[in-house]
């Protein structure tokens, strides 16, 4: 179940799984009242809608990410007693998954900072869900597969699945100085891919083939993290998480308007841990950039303690773990999944 304009409608059918979308639209303005005001009047259809759902579908457990449009089908899973389950992926827990927690029977957390958020003995320590299709890449597979040299420095910079422009900017104006220490696989977004494409082709003869700008990465996202020595990317929760399932260091522009400031505060916890370097958002420039990157690859003693760090944060088991979890709340019998 979800909202009616996310992306998850079109994921989870692809997936031949069955999808109810709720009359609860997604908060874009967390500060807007008037937003508010009719997503109040909305909540009790929503819930009468989540709830016929509900009964209907008879689940054993509720599992929910948090935001606004899970908000009536919590609360319609808990009317029809059905066991819940909270997974937040941030340090600084949302709105939704604070006021829902007392609750829950089960909390998973990707960052222990935020286990203090919940109530005790509830809140365990699971990771952040990474796609089993990432993560079956090794490094030389997934240079072979961009085309990326066996052998040297390669840096992944990705804004998300629509790219990020501050970071895009950033890089645009670094990218002759990276591309003579590195080659670089650069996650755009598709509404930058053209700009991307034209730097390019302007690029010598002996750059142009370092620098691989791509739209938009589905699967070829593993074959990027495998072959990446370095990854720059935003703070949110599994742009942090795939790199460090690589055991692959770093380099983090939290966003800047992030609500409540979470992806400043997971950038934060992920520096803390050691595996990462963090450039504010109102920091960055080429010359910020291209300073960083090149001064972390130009110190391989420090990228390999900050990789051995990434290595002994990441989770690649997380997905397995909230399974085992929702199984065991749902009184559902555990498969042995032990061969992967």
């Amino acid at each position: 179940m979800g909202g009616r304009r996310g992306l998850e409608a079109e994921l989870v059918r692809a997936a031949g799984i069955a999808f109810h979308a709720t009359p609860m639209p997604s908060l874009r303005d967390p500060d807007s009242r008037s937003s508010l005001v009719v997503r109040g009047l909305l909540l009790p259809f929503a819930i009468l809608d989540a709830l016929i759902a509900v009964l209907g579908f008879r689940p054993a457990v509720c599992c929910t990410t948090g935001g606004l449009v899970s908000f009536p089908v919590v609360v319609a899973a808990r009317i029809a007693r059905v066991p819940i389950f909270i997974w937040e992926g941030n340090v600084v827990p949302g709105r939704v998954n604070r006021l829902l927690a007392s609750g829950a029977q089960g909390i998973g957390a990707t960052f222990g900072g935020s286990l203090a958020s919940f109530p005790s003995g509830v809140a365990i320590l699971t990771g952040n869900p990474v796609r089993r299709s990432l993560l079956r890449w090794t490094k030389g597979e997934g240079r072979a597969a961009l085309g990326l040299p066996a052998t040297g420095a390669v840096v992944l910079v990705t804004g998300g699945s629509q790219g990020a422009a501050p970071l895009n900017d950033a890089v645009f104006a670094a990218l002759g100085r990276l591309l003579r220490r590195a080659s670089v696989v650069h996650h755009v977004g598709a509404a930058h891919l053209r700009r991307a494409e034209a730097l390019r082709d302007g690029l010598p003869d002996e750059l142009r083939q370092r620098y691989r700008p791509y739209g938009y990465l589905h699967d070829e996202m593993g074959a990027a993290l495998a072959a990446a020595d370095l990854v720059v990317a935003r703070a949110s929760s599994s742009s942090i998480a795939e790199p460090l399932a690589f055991g692959t260091p770093l380099v983090l522009v939290p966003f800047g308007a992030a609500a409540d400031a979470h992806q400043l505060a997971n950038a934060r916890a992920t520096m803390e841990l050691g595996a990462a370097i963090v450039i504010r958002e109102s920091e960055l420039d080429g010359d910020r950039l291209a300073a960083v990157v090149q001064g972390l690859l130009d110190d391989p003693a420090r990228l390999a303690r900050m990789s051995a760090a990434a290595r002994a944060a990441g989770r690649p088991e997380a997905a397995r773990v909230i399974a085992r979890q929702l199984l065991a709340l749902g009184g559902c019998v555990v498969p042995d999944v032990t061969a992967g």
